[in-house]
């Protein structure tokens, strides 16, 4: 006996399941959504680049090296001696940072004398620069930092703009944007920073 072929009509088939179609979408635009908002987040609150503008942190850092910043840094515990901060001051509306190194802590007593950088009346002797400073600034004169205060210096002391002088002078923790962790650019200096 012969079997007749069995031929399925278009009705047959499994129809195109619209809810299980649009939920699919739903799942991806949420899945989507979400890797926006975390991928945002990063770049707010986690890490960015910033570029190092002049050679005031030379030869640590030099003019237009490409640097990673913490951002979270500070949340978990409080900046330490030289530490390489970015910051930006209340009154700078663009998008530049200041980038300098942290020498003297909030209730620490800093004073410069004889190219030397004194803190509570002891030389600082673990600088990780060698050059003697040859303007004192405001420092000349013992300065007292506040609660949340902190006094930055660039490594090229000589050739920077820092804590040392009126328009910069000590900085807030809040004028901290974070701990400058990590070299992008130039590719011979890619890694981390010390």
């Amino acid at each position: 006996m012969r079997r007749r072929k069995r031929y399925r009509s278009m009705y047959d088939r499994d129809e195109f399941d619209i809810k299980n179609f649009i939920s699919e979408i739903g799942h991806w635009a949420i899945a989507i959504l979400i890797v926006i908002i975390l991928g945002y987040s990063i770049v707010t609150f986690g890490v960015q680049s910033v570029t190092m503008i002049g050679q005031s942190m030379s030869p640590a850092l030099t003019n237009q090296d490409v640097l990673v910043l913490n951002k979270t840094a500070y949340f978990i515990h409080k900046p330490q001696r030289y530490d390489i901060v970015a910051f930006k001051l209340k009154e700078e509306q663009d998008d530049y940072f200041n980038i300098k190194r942290i020498i003297g802590l909030p209730g620490e007593k800093i004073q410069i004398m004889n190219g030397k950088i004194f803190i509570n009346g002891d030389v600082l002797k673990d600088l990780p620069f060698d050059d003697l400073i040859m303007t004192e600034g405001l420092a000349v004169s013992e300065i007292e930092l506040g609660s949340e205060e902190y006094f930055v210096i660039g490594d090229n002391c000589n050739n920077s703009e820092d804590s040392r002088y009126v328009n910069i002078g000590n900085i807030s923790k809040k004028e901290i944007s974070g701990k400058v962790v990590f070299r992008i650019s130039p590719r011979s200096e890619f890694g981390a920073i010390k």
